[in-house]
């Protein structure tokens, strides 16, 4: 669901620099109390698309949504915001994001080397959990509304399996993928706040969108709680992979600053 970029390499870089900034970020974090907000989101999502073909030049194309019979997710997502300095904000987030379930192919399928069978029990999984890194710039501040603007490292770990009669195959994918972030708060009402953002990056192999439309209560000085609508779509085109999937989820959650 994202630009396929090959190798371990930048993953391990992106890690070690999430690493030594956590090294820097906690002491600073309690020097400056209020200047950064950690929030756990769960919720249900829903992908209303999901095409695959493994591989991307020899497999045979399916709807893994229908595979599955229209599965709902379980999407798990940790954030933590730091503003640095006074225009100058960090963000580190994991997004959990998984479907499973069990069905018959309308025809034989070729994934990777091996065809299952159809009108055969045939299990698909899919996964496709985040990583990211993000710098954000406000480009813009009055009392009620900022935007921001910036960029964002996503490391993504997926994997499309399928199993059934016997067989067991699957195709996994570990990569960094760099986003364009821009975002707009609105300060609604004195303890509401609204919140539009979005992730993206298009290129000539694929491309990726995380958007998201949130509200976020003051429920006291330092909770918040947070109900969101995010819409994650993309996909990328290769010979190793073909998966073009769209999710919406919609999430509820608590936030805290501090």
């Amino acid at each position: 669901m994202a630009v396929t970029f090959q190798g371990s390499e930048p993953v391990l870089r992106f890690a070690f620099a999430v690493g030594a900034t956590f090294t820097f970020v906690t002491p600073a974090l309690a020097q400056a109390p209020g200047t950064a907000r950690l929030e756990l989101e769960l919720g249900a999502g829903f992908p209303s698309r999901n095409d695959v073909r493994i591989d991307g030049n020899t497999g045979t194309r399916f709807d893994l949504n229908r595979l599955q019979g229209d599965p709902t997710a379980v999407p798990v997502r940790v954030t933590l915001d730091w503003q640095a300095l006074e225009n100058h904000g960090l963000r580190f987030s994991y997004q959990r994001l998984r479907t499973e379930g069990t069905g018959t192919l309308s025809g034989p399928t070729r994934f990777r080397d091996t065809v299952f069978a159809p009108g055969v029990a045939t299990e698909g999984f899919y996964q496709f959990d985040t990583w990211r890194a993000t710098y954000r710039y406000t480009a813009y501040r009055s009392q009620t509304l900022q935007l921001f603007i910036g960029g964002t490292l996503l490391v993504r770990d997926a994997e499309i399996r399928l199993s059934g009669a016997g067989q067991r195959v699957s195709r996994t994918d570990l990569g960094l993928v760099p986003l364009l972030h821009l975002a707009a708060e609105w300060q609604a009402a004195p303890r509401l706040r609204l919140i539009a953002e979005v992730d993206g990056l298009a290129a000539p192999q694929g491309y990726a969108v995380d958007a998201a439309l949130r509200g976020a209560f003051a429920v006291t000085p330092r909770w918040d709680a947070t109900l969101s609508y995010r819409f994650l779509d993309g996909g990328a085109d290769n010979d190793r992979v073909f998966n073009f999937a769209t999710f919406h989820s919609v999430t509820g959650g608590l936030a805290y600053r501090f």
